[in-house]
């Protein structure tokens, strides 16, 4: 059973992801897919791997972070090359073994490639966001809202750029939901719950002949 999560920034999409690989015993991917990344793209310095990190189709990155000659990458952008690595290694690792995906489009990436998962996206009222970011970062009220706008744009522009659909429409996943109801552990756990289900929904029919 493979998980993908995708979430609003502050909506608690990795705490929740965390939690629901804990109690199904799988291993977690959020930003460590930037490392798996570096090891494969050796050409390119890490720190621009990790600024072209959910962010769309972008030249000025490609010509102003990097300076080895394009052909090496096939002319791509640095959001580009990195995308493909994720759609490389999230392929990979979700036909070893089950585990939980946390943005970078894995719904969409193993959907194209016909592996089985459920797909989950987290939201949470832009108020009650903008006071997590603001309790976590101990930012004032102006840099939080700076932030989840700016967070949630990027997250948009990547997603739809990357898949031709619409971030956070209901349809695109089997379940959404609004993280600030029952707050971070609750949601979790109901999500579990509710994963389960899903995966008997899923498995095929056995019929006794």
């Amino acid at each position: 059973m493979i998980i993908c999560i995708g979430r609003e920034f502050g909506s608690g999409g990795h705490e929740i992801g965390r939690i629901i690989a804990e109690k199904l015993g799988m291993e977690l991917y959020d930003r460590d897919l930037i490392d798996k990344a570096a090891e494969k793209i050796v050409a390119m310095p890490k720190e621009v791997l990790e600024k072209a990190d959910e962010k769309k189709h972008n030249p000025w990155l490609h010509q102003v972070w990097y300076d080895v000659p394009n052909q090496e990458l096939n002319g791509m952008t640095a959001n580009d090359t990195l995308h493909q690595a994720y759609s490389s290694i999230i392929r990979e690792l979700a036909e070893k073994a089950n585990c939980v995906f946390v943005g970078r489009c894995a719904d969409y990436i193993l959907e194209q490639a016909n592996l089985d998962h459920i797909s989950l996206f987290i939201a949470a009222p832009f108020e009650w966001r903008m006071q997590r970011k603001m309790e976590q970062l101990s930012i004032d009220e102006k840099a939080a809202t700076s932030l989840v706008r700016k967070k949630d744009k990027d997250r948009k522009a990547y997603y739809d750029y990357y898949t031709g659909r619409s971030w956070g429409r209901p349809h695109n996943y089997d379940l959404c939901i609004n993280s600030s109801r029952l707050g971070i552990e609750v949601t979790a756990e109901k999500l579990v719950e509710m994963i389960r289900e899903l995966e008997k929904a899923m498995s095929p029919v056995n019929f006794d002949l």
